[in-house]
């Protein structure tokens, strides 16, 4: 049975469609040029790419391929101006005479060309190009539907050929940005701390013949680069970073093995079979500092060294150990540290009282006596009976034992529970007081205040007036000891806080006085009722001709501005009398008693009160 014209036309197009979509070797246009030429038996059929904006124009494709010519595109200009002319139509077309009304047409005329048939491709993707495939017979052209239909189907089937084309390159070029935003730095380009961890993890699986490469990691930061950022601005402090990067770079001379992890800390991948020789290399270098056309700006690093040496360790412990070898810097001043397990066994000493020291504070006061205080008398010169004494905090851990207040008070400022504890302490000295006074002793109270309590300002004051107030006391029964350090740390804020303390009623102590950078100028620049001279320079006293005429010199100066004075960490009998003698005379100190417990402190005014009216009574008797 013969098959109608359509059906004809159906099965065969059903064979092109399957033959195109099967088309994956980038062919696909030749291809498709193939089967219109076959399907029309054409003289020549052709795919021409126009830029609509510079008209220029491609052959994309011919077939049969022998009739192709060099400079076709412009042998058939004129046409090809023609067909422009009907963009917005299906189709152009002249179905016979072609060579005779366009004489001016060489390959038209050369070819004996009689129809010609064009339809335009508008591009399905952005941009300003458009595609035309064109068939040319030799023969006048009798059954245009039949070349529209051909034309329709092949011109849709590159359409969404590619329309999916420009949606695979788009994914692939969003799949790449999203990668590049994954794994980059936006300011300085390296890779990021993700990345790093990917990295190690493949560094540290390698093929079984070769084994893992041996690698140091190292991780830099820069010395006070918040301050950098305040005294010049973001953007000279991005600068500086994308410096400090550019130079890690070129040490390195790979930039995959450059990253950058935080705000001003950066990391590092060698193989060099001596890291710190690099390292130092690279601190020589950023130490040159930023300089542009408005800043010169000075740098100083610091680097913390791991190396990787086929041990267990696994990503994240090497970036522990590098992390840990990096704040042995800080803690020791230098400027490299390579990891120790010494160091290990510090953090999991930290760790483990941080968890202690967590679980303590969840603690109410009644539950638990592990946190308790101890006080130290501060004591004036012929007073009889104590009345002043210094809060310090003490813990006696179940399993850990007696731990230092410096490592547990250094554990809460690093691990965040400074506040907490700061609360508990504030809560057990009103508690102490209230237990001292019902005995009929009134005394006052010194607290120490950290430097994130101080930064808190509107909230430790709120605690600190409402905790007073509970137990009945007054603010000015209350002195709150800062130290230079803790000024230094949150200089913005200390003199709004002091101010809020000292409007509250509370009494203003200098901790620690002379070890700063600015002793004389926090007397000047903030509300201090007393400075305390630190015990370092008590100690030196009969030793150092310096660290005697810089506390005499203390002296003088609280003696002119009329501020309080107290001398800490006295212990010798002749030093006292030094103190009393240069006109120090308030003094904290073992000579007259270390810290003591609350029932101590009763134990102790009891005492003395006996002993004050025993030699009241023989003085009045002797009268």
């Amino acid at each position: 049975m013969k098959m109608d014209k359509h059906s004809l036309f159906r099965e065969r197009s059903l064979q092109a469609i399957s033959e195109l979509i099967d088309t994956t070797d980038g062919s696909l246009y030749q291809h498709a040029t193939d089967i219109l030429h076959h399907a029309l038996s054409s003289y020549a059929s052709l795919l021409i790419e126009i830029d609509r904006t510079s008209q220029s124009k491609r052959l994309l494709a011919t077939s049969p391929k022998m009739r192709a010519e060099d400079n076709i595109c412009r042998d058939l200009e004129t046409l090809l101006t023609q067909q422009m002319k009907y963009i917005r139509d299906d189709y152009f077309i002249i179905p016979v005479h072609t060579s005779l009304r366009f004489p001016q047409e060489r390959y038209v005329v050369q070819h004996q060309i009689e129809g010609y048939f064009g339809t335009t491709l508008q591009c399905s993707v952005p941009g300003n190009l458009c595609y035309v495939f064109i068939s040319l017979t030799t023969e006048p052209i009798d059954d245009p539907d039949t070349l529209y239909e051909w034309h329709q189907l092949i011109a849709q089937i590159i359409q969404q050929n590619q329309k999916h084309d420009y949606l695979a390159r788009r994914v692939d070029l969003l799949l790449n940005r999203l990668n590049h935003e994954v794994s980059h730095d936006n300011l300085t380009n390296l890779m990021n701390k993700s990345y790093l961890t990917d990295t190690l993890e493949r560094l540290m699986i390698s093929p079984p013949e070769t084994g893992p490469k041996l690698f140091s990691l190292g991780l830099l930061d820069i010395k006070n680069f918040s301050l950098i950022n305040d005294v010049h601005g973001a953007y000279a402090g991005d600068q500086v970073l994308k410096y400090v990067a550019q130079v890690m770079t070129n040490l390195i001379q790979d930039e995959q093995f450059v990253f950058r992890l935080a705000n001003d800390e950066f990391a590092f991948i060698t193989f060099r079979q001596n890291p710190v020789s690099l390292c130092e290399k690279m601190i020589k270098q950023i130490s040159h500092g930023y300089h542009d056309a408005q800043h010169h700006i000075s740098l100083k690093v610091r680097i913390g060294l791991a190396t990787y040496t086929q041990s267990s360790v696994n990503a994240d412990e090497l970036l522990l150990h590098a992390s840990l070898a990096l704040k042995e810097c800080k803690t020791a001043n230098q400027m490299i540290c390579s990891y120790e397990t010494s160091l290990s066994e510090a953090y999991l000493r930290k760790t483990e009282l941080i968890n202690a020291l967590k679980k303590e504070l969840s603690q109410c006061i009644d539950a638990s006596d592990a946190l308790y205080i101890k006080l130290q008398p501060i004591v004036r010169r012929h007073q009889g009976v104590w009345s002043y004494f210094e809060v310090l905090a003490r813990w006696m851990h179940p399993t850990l034992g007696e731990i230092s207040p410096v490592e547990f008070i250094e554990v809460a400022e690093e691990s965040g529970l400074i506040i907490s504890l700061g609360r508990r302490i504030i809560r057990l000295a009103c508690l102490a007081k209230q237990d001292i006074e019902s005995h009929g002793y009134q005394i006052r109270l010194s607290i120490n205040c950290s430097a994130q309590e101080l930064s808190q300002s509107h909230i430790y004051t709120e605690y600190l007036t409402e905790q007073v107030s509970s137990f009945g006391f007054n603010p000015d029964e209350f002195t709150i000891e800062i130290t230079e350090t803790t000024l230094l740390v949150q200089q913005h804020l200390a003199k709004k806080t002091l101010g809020q303390l000292r409007s509250a009623g509370f009494k203003i102590a200098l901790d620690d006085f002379g070890t700063g950078y600015s002793s004389l100028n926090y007397i000047h620049s903030y509300p201090i009722d007393c400075i305390k001279i630190d015990a370092s320079f008590i100690k030196n006293m009969l030793n150092s001709y310096k660290s005697e005429q810089v506390v005499s010199l203390i002296i003088q100066l609280a003696n002119q501005l009329n501020i309080d004075l107290v001398a800490e960490g006295v212990e010798q009998k002749h030093i006292l009398y030094k103190l009393y003698h240069m006109g120090c005379n308030q003094i904290q100190g073992y000579w007259f008693s270390c810290p003591i417990l609350t029932q101590e402190v009763i134990s102790h005014l009891l005492t003395q009160t006996q002993s004050s009216a025993s030699d009241t009574l023989i003085n009045l008797r002797s009268s």
